[in-house]
Formats: C-alpha cells, structure tokens, sequence
C-alpha cells in the first residue's frame, strides 16, 4: 500500500512538471508560495548578510588604518626632509654673512673650515679645524668669522689645523683703537669670563667704555683692520704707567660653526 502511494505521488509529481513545462499552469502558485515564503528567506538569510556586511568593513577598517599609516610615514620623511632644507638654508645663510665679512681683506685669500671642536677653559682657549697644511694652512695665519677675529693657527696637520682663540691667556696680538688709533697688545683672560685686556697703553691715552679695537696689522702676519672686541672697563689705578682696558670679544666663540682662515696674499 505504501508503495503504491509513494508511485502515485511520484507520478503525480512528474505529471505536475510536465504540465508547468509547457503550459506555466504553476506559475501563480509558485509566485504565490514565494510571496508567502519570502520573510522566511529574508530571516534565514539575514545572519550571512549581516556577516558579509562586518566582514566588508573590517577590510575597510584595514585598509584605512593601512592608508594611514602609510600616509604618517610620508608626512614623518616629509618633515624630515623639510627639516634638512632648513638646515641647509640656515647654513648657507651663515656661510654668506661669513664670506660677506671678508671685505676687509680685498688683497688677500681666504679660505673656508668647519669646526670640528671647541675647547675652553681658564687656562687654554682654542678650535680645531677641518683644513690643513694640505689646504694651505701654515702657522700665525689669522682666523676670523663673521663678527670678529677669532685667533690665529697654532698647529697644523696635513687635514686639520688648532687655531689659539684670542681669549687664550697665552695669545697676544696687536691692535689699534679704531676711534683714535691708540696702539696696544691684547691677550686672554685667564678667567672663566673669556675676556681680554689691552696691554701698554699710555696712563693718559683718550680710551672709553665702548670704544672698538681692531688689529693694527703690524708685523705685516695678517690685515689689519679686523675687530676683536669692545672696551667694557677702564682701570687707571692698577699700573703707574698703562691703562688696564678689558675688552669683550666681539665674536661669541661657544657658537662657532665655521670660520674663515687668511692663508696669503693674492697674486
């Protein structure tokens, strides 16, 4: 009995086929039952869009945490470099004011160094460069920078020189007052101060606070006319014969970065 059953439906069934088939008598029942079923799909399929709908915002997520990771790399090597020209502007800008200093030697060659070091303390002021006898360099040649003297070449190797700091107790140079042309001697100031005083200038000689003094060029070593420093005291009282003048140098020495060395007269 069962089986009977069971070849009517399949009969019926192959019968149903045929007939949508060729003639689409089920086609109102098939809408109808689609309609009715139709939240059911809705539901059963709204847990995989859901996951779809996470799953796509996630890559979204990873790709905007990549883009902007991505995107602080650039504005970090953008920095960077922007910080480079920087850099670069400032020190072209320091290497034109300290060329732009050399007016005052129109006869004579000059020649640029870096500074490699600086050493100061009470009893030894100096620099070493990267210029040596290989550049021309020789001993006694005048340094300067771009506000003033700042010694003379006391050592040299074939690619680095020392250059004594005016401020050295042990460096003595002649100079000249550049309102009068008072002649004297400086040399550096045992002292922490990083001074200078003017030796053997007469009791009586017309010296004030805030007077210039510049190198005198005598003994033809190196030009005249370059600053050292400003008078900032005047002691009559310490010797019966010469004034004692302290002076302030002109050029800060703690910020040297690059100086101009005079290596000769031109051709």
């Amino acid at each position: 009995m069962r089986l009977v059953k069971l070849l009517l439906a399949v009969l019926l069934s192959i019968i149903l086929i045929l007939l949508d088939t060729r003639f689409s008598y089920l086609d109102n029942f098939k809408r109808f039952t689609l309609t009715l079923l139709s939240p059911i799909y809705i539901i059963v399929d709204f847990p995989s869009q859901v996951i779809g709908w996470v799953n796509d915002k996630g890559a979204d997520n990873e790709n905007l945490i990549s883009e902007n990771d991505y995107l602080k790399g650039q504005l970090i090597e953008l920095k960077a470099r922007l910080q480079t020209y920087n850099n670069l502007a400032l020190e072209n800008q320091k290497i034109s004011a300290l060329l732009d200093s050399s007016y005052e030697i129109p006869n004579h060659n000059v020649l640029l160094a870096r500074v490699k070091s600086i050493s100061q303390s009470r009893l030894s002021n100096k620099i070493v460069i990267d210029k040596g006898s290989n550049d021309g360099l020789a001993l006694s040649q005048l340094v300067v920078a771009s506000s003033g003297v700042v010694g003379q070449v006391m050592q040299v190797t074939p690619l680095f020189a020392t250059v004594r700091l005016i401020s050295d107790p042990t460096q003595f140079m002649p100079v000249k007052n550049s309102r009068n042309g008072i002649r004297g001697i400086t040399k550096g100031i045992a002292s922490n101060e990083k001074g200078m005083i003017v030796e053997y200038v007469p009791l009586d000689s017309d010296v004030k606070v805030g007077d210039l003094y510049l190198t005198s060029g005598i003994g033809n070593s190196y030009p005249s006319g370059y600053l050292l420093g400003r008078v900032t005291s005047i002691d009559n009282s310490l010797d019966p014969s010469f004034l004692s003048i302290t002076l302030q140098p002109s050029q800060n020495m703690d910020q040297l970065e690059m100086v101009l060395i005079i290596i000769g007269k031109n051709d």
